[in-house]
């Protein structure tokens, strides 16, 4: 079965308001008491999955979301749903006292019902890069850890500040970020994409699309004739990375196509924002620039 890109699954929770099927009330269970440090928790955000490693709390998670492949340490965790459509039950039957998740709008109903069984929600978004910062910072009250999670953003901030001075005064070449290709969804203005491209030295040419994340006219976009196509759309496994046209190919007036700067890349190298945010921009610079920051290799941009 195909998976879905993330960002594209994302955009779906503000069409539906799903419980996981087979949950009962649950108002019948002893509901475990509120504690305000968590000792036992249920991740379902990768992005807070990954704060809670980095900050030396992940002992405590006793249940995940449906996300992967990292941390690795959690692969055999017992699973407790995806984020918008989180099974309450299960929750209740690891007894977890917190659930770390992302900001949902079709899993709000279910937050309700954890709230009101005393398992505390802590609804992360982490979608751009003030949300990836302000959600670290809520990960770090809620543990105990607030010093650890300031010198963890501080070191960020660092390393994003020196990705963008060595990217000042270079050539800002047009860069088109796909997402989906049946129909057409590109990155837009607001998004953690846009931000990451303009650190890196390059134009987001969908950057007035009007949403973070829009469908979009394919005769439009070609139009503006991008110099770098970063195109993530394909995620089914096996899906061919690298330097590699693709159906751009068929565009050959495109300058992007004509240098080879179309690259197919794993969704979760680039499109899933959190504590690699640097890490995800140093890699879009070396797609946008890699005459100063070097080239990448297939095995960089994904299994």
């Amino acid at each position: 079965m195909a998976r879905q890109h993330p960002i594209l699954f994302g955009l779906a929770w503000v069409a539906t308001a799903l419980f996981a099927p087979g949950c009962s009330d649950g108002s019948s269970r002893a509901a475990p008491e509120p504690s305000a440090t968590p000792r036992r928790v249920v991740v379902l955000a990768p992005a807070a999955a990954e704060m809670m490693e980095a900050l030396g709390v992940l002992d405590r998670v006793v249940g995940v979301g449906e996300f992967g492949p990292w941390p690795p340490a959690l692969a055999t965790a017992p699973r407790v749903g995806g984020y918008d459509a989180p099974n309450v039950e299960r929750a209740l039957e690891l007894r977890a006292e917190a659930v770390l998740t992302a900001s949902s709008v079709a899993a709000a109903p279910a937050h309700t019902r954890l709230e009101a069984l005393s398992i505390q929600v802590a609804a992360l978004d982490t979608s751009t890069f003030q949300g990836v910062f302000a959600s670290l910072d809520q990960v770090g009250r809620l543990f105990g850890k607030e010093r650890e999670a300031a010198a963890i953003a501080a070191a960020m901030r660092q390393e994003l500040s020196a990705i963008e001075a060595r990217a000042a005064g270079l050539a800002r070449p047009g860069v088109l970020f796909v997402v989906g290709r049946d129909p057409l969804f590109v990155a837009g203005p607001g998004s953690h994409v846009d931000e990451m491209i303009r650190i890196a030295g390059g134009r987001n040419v969908a950057a007035d699309v009007g949403a973070p994340y829009q469908q979009a006219s394919l005769e439009a976009l070609l139009e503006r004739r991008p110099e770098v196509i970063v195109d993530t759309s394909d995620n089914h496994p096996g899906a061919p990375r690298g330097r590699e046209a693709g159906s751009w190919g068929r565009w050959e007036f495109l300058p992007a196509v004509r240098n080879r700067r179309v690259y197919q890349v794993d969704p979760g190298r680039l499109a899933i924002p959190g504590l690699r945010l640097p890490a995800m921009t140093r890699l879009m610079a070396r797609l946008i620039h890699p005459e100063v920051f070097g080239e990448v290799t297939t095995a960089e941009l994904g299994p």
